[in-house]
């Protein structure tokens, strides 16, 4: 058996079971816990879900297949694969699903809306992003010679290569369909593309700039200022550079560092305790505002952020942070957690199962 299918099978059952039983022993014991409130469950491990729909990879007859599940109608719907390969990257969008396939003898991009098979594209399903709340715009990497980032609309079928040909590095796309990306000669920059034009966005003639993230208001990523230093730093149209996180050579993990949604930033910062150093989770408000929402004295990482509130990391539990609020616990947390905000709640999925988190 292909170990990539091993690997995404096997830890499912583990996590379940771990985290049923660890939420069992501590959730009770927390004044400052959520309720796990159970909403459906599939046969299979959940990659991706919307309001309505939930994507998840299953194995049948030893085969790797992706299926749709939808709550609304009750459907359940096997995406075609004609690779015979392992997909992977899996997303959903506002027509269907987008995934990947990175064999040694093929690395393609692949859409599927519904029909008898699926649409292939040219260009790697790594990188590949898709906009975060209409699921309407979808980028990833191609080359034409050169590297680009094939901007689609899966409303409108269109295709847009944004990029000079030396794109470089992670990039990220909005609902509103604007790019933010790096692109050389090095010193690289970020550039936006929106509305059918590329503007620069930084000039530093020494430093580069990399890992751009965008929610259509703020840009933020890491910058340069030494050969071993970089800062974490927002652009706004109206404020220009601002510094969110002071300059360390530590390596900053877009969207577990930063993360931009709506007008709000989480992000981290260092603090020292006890001779450790150890990350603490903050939020930005769009009127410039800054509220720690992590413990100073516990290491922790971004793991989603929606509605002026930060679902994060810490000590192998999941939490929602909120500005002038206690951490909330949340669920156990394993490689495979997923959480998602949902038409004004937080969800979160492990293994085939589907919850709504409770306050």
């Amino acid at each position: 058996m292909d170990m990539r299918i091993i690997m995404r099978q096997f830890p499912t059952l583990f996590l379940v079971r771990t985290a049923l039983a660890l939420l069992a022993v501590a959730i009770p014991l927390s004044s400052q816990a959520a309720r796990l409130e159970y909403v459906t469950a599939v046969d299979g491990t959940i990659t991706d879900v919307t309001p309505q729909r939930i994507l998840f990879f299953v194995i049948e007859d030893g085969r790797p297949l992706l299926k749709v599940y939808n709550r609304a109608t009750g459907s359940l719907r096997t995406v075609p694969d004609p690779t015979g390969h392992t997909p992977g990257y899996e997303k959903l969008t506002a027509r269907g699903v987008v995934y990947g396939i990175t064999e040694d003898d093929e690395t393609s991009v692949y859409e599927w809306n519904g029909a008898a098979a699926p649409l292939g594209n040219d260009g790697t399903p790594r990188g590949m992003r898709v906009s975060p709340n209409n699921k309407r715009y979808v980028i990833w990497p191609t080359w034409r010679p050169g590297r680009y980032l094939n901007l689609r609309d899966v409303m409108l079928y269109k295709d847009t290569l944004v990029g000079n040909g030396r794109v470089a590095d992670l990039a990220d796309v909005g609902d509103g369909g604007e790019v933010v990306y790096t692109e050389g000669p090095a010193p690289y920059n970020v550039f936006r593309y929106r509305a059918g034009q590329a503007v620069q966005l930084t000039h530093d003639p020494t430093y580069s700039h990399f890992n751009p993230l965008t929610d259509g208001i703020n840009v933020v990523y890491r910058k340069q200022v030494s050969t071993t230093a970089s800062q974490i730093v927002l652009y706004n149209d109206n404020l220009g550079e601002v510094v969110l996180r002071d300059a360390s050579s530590d390596y900053f993990t877009p969207r577990a560092d930063y993360f931009p949604s709506s007008g709000w930033v989480g992000f981290t910062r260092l603090n020292t305790v006890n001779g450790n150093t150890v990350r603490q989770v903050w939020l930005r408000s769009p009127q410039g505002q800054l509220t720690a929402v992590s413990r100073a004295d516990a290491d922790a990482s971004i793991h989603a952020i929606a509605g002026g509130q930060v679902m994060f990391v810490s000590n192998g539990y999941l939490y929602l942070g909120r500005p002038g609020a206690a951490p909330v616990l949340v669920s156990p947390f394993a490689e495979g957690t997923g959480g998602a905000w949902l038409q004004g709640s937080w969800y979160v999925y492990f293994g085939g199962t589907l919850y709504r988190v409770v306050l």
